[in-house]
């Protein structure tokens, strides 16, 4: 082989070596809490905003049992405060659903998606750094379809994301009969049998990201807005259910952050039987597990 000729080979290698290293995954399962968490609240009932310290009990909770990744909280009401990042900064506008004003109630939940794939891909996928996800009711559907379009390759989405693990909270993946009681587009969203349900039902029933992302859906019987059987109404690798005797209601997930074991759940792993406990972790303490460990 010449010397021009072995140039180019070189020269070729080199390109498919940084190709590849863009595009792969940052590694398989790291099982610490060094990586960022991004939390994603749900619907605000009362008005087009929502204050994103509604996180720091759980957060701070999880650093004082070893959490040192940075904590996300992103805005995405027009009235949104105290978040780390807004979505309306990535993605581009008068793409997917966009509202073309301020976000609001009326914001299409797909376009909430549209933005928060875009702003994982931008800060943390594009760099080779994978995060954690923990959301909140609503949150968990824009979680679910943020990572459901980038798995179909929908070209107006990121091309990979690196999530290794996302836990959903009271989120109505079924829908929710008490969205029959709002009228605004994201109450007609989240009504059982809507086309947004139904197309995650379809097309993200556990949508995963490049390495793998692994889905905890936990729900409550005590969820005076979701059911018990919505909030697992997907196929994570893990389901959970808070008993009637542990009194979980729909802002308690995160809130409950004792490190006892005395909650009462059902629990299914991997489309297996469910199991009951009676001595089980909390909330945050099963959202801790669940984000740190594949399986525990």
């Amino acid at each position: 082989m010449n010397g021009r000729i072995r140039k180019v080979w070189v020269a070729l290698a080199l390109v498919i070596t940084l190709v590849g290293a863009q595009a792969s995954p940052a590694d398989a399962r790291t099982d610490n809490r060094t990586k960022p968490v991004v939390y994603v609240h749900g619907y605000n009932s009362f008005g087009d905003g929502t204050d994103c310290n509604m996180w720091s009990s759980m957060d701070n909770t999880l650093r004082s049992w070893g959490l040192t990744g940075p904590k996300v909280t992103v805005r995405y009401y027009k009235g949104d405060t105290n978040c780390t990042t807004a979505l309306e900064s990535f993605g581009t506008n008068g793409r997917h659903y966009d509202p073309g004003g301020p976000f609001d109630r009326y914001t299409r939940i797909e376009h909430l998606g549209y933005r928060l794939a875009w702003m994982i891909y931008n800060q943390y996928s594009s760099k080779g750094v994978t995060v954690d996800l923990v959301s909140h009711s609503m949150g968990g559907l824009i979680t679910r379809y943020a990572l459901g379009q980038v798995a179909k390759r929908h070209a107006d989405f990121p091309p990979y994301l690196y999530i290794e693990d996302s836990v959903t909270l009271g989120t109505p993946h079924a829908g929710t009969g008490w969205a029959n009681w709002c009228w605004t587009t994201q109450c007609e969203q989240m009504r059982p049998g809507s086309s947004l349900v139904n197309w995650l039902s379809a097309n993200a029933p556990n949508p995963q990201g490049s390495g793998g992302t692994d889905w905890t859906a936990i729900g409550s019987y005590d969820d005076e807005i979701v059911s018990e059987t919505s909030a697992i109404a997907m196929s994570a690798a893990h389901k959970t259910q808070y008993l009637g005797s542990a009194d979980v209601a729909h802002s308690d997930y995160y809130i409950d952050t004792t490190n006892a074991r005395t909650a009462d759940v059902r629990y299914n792993d991997y489309g297996g039987a469910f199991s009951t406990w009676y001595d089980a972790p909390w909330g945050v303490r099963w959202s801790d597990y669940a984000l740190l460990y594949g399986s525990w």
